[in-house]
């Protein structure tokens, strides 16, 4: 099943239900939750705390250490990740986006791109971060010129120009 747990819940059933239902965040919610069976009587560890909240019973132990830590405060604050952003930022992306919009000095591909950022501002990242920055985030797209055909008539398209 799972360990038995020897934390003591200052907080009633009552108080525990009257926070839940005010609380708008599913993890939150889930938190309250076990902390509610546990109070309530109807779940004597873990394991079954973990199974009548849809996770696991190593997942609820944290957050009855988080409870016995912080207190019901700690429990309703969610700890957000690493922030999304890019280490591209500044002068690098101001100078980044005026070279993809260039006609003249444009980049043919993103290992251009990639060892572009490396020599001139120092940023050392991954071909992939570079790719997934520059193709999704900046929505730019590489163009580069077809070959010609060595075959071609030059004076049939030069009559083509013309017209």
């Amino acid at each position: 099943m799972g360990r038995v747990k020897k934390i003591e819940i200052k907080e009633s059933p009552a108080e525990l239900l009257k926070v839940i239902r005010g609380e708008q965040r599913p993890l939150v919610q889930a938190r309250l939750q076990a902390l509610y069976l546990d109070q309530s009587g109807q779940a004597p560890d873990y394991g079954s705390i973990g199974q009548q909240v849809g996770y696991e019973r190593h997942t609820v132990g944290k957050w009855f250490k988080q409870y016995s830590q912080q207190g019901l405060i700690g429990c309703q604050q969610l700890e957000m990740g690493k922030k999304s952003g890019s280490i591209i930022s500044g002068k690098a992306l101001a100078e980044l986006k005026e070279k993809l919009n260039s006609a003249p000095e444009y980049f043919t591909s993103y290992k251009q791109i990639h060892q572009w950022l490396a020599q001139e501002h120092n940023i050392q990242l991954s071909y992939a971060h570079v790719h997934r920055f520059v193709r999704y985030y900046l929505k730019a797209k590489l163009k580069v010129v077809r070959k010609s055909n060595l075959k071609k008539d030059a004076a049939y398209e030069e009559k083509y120009k013309k017209n």
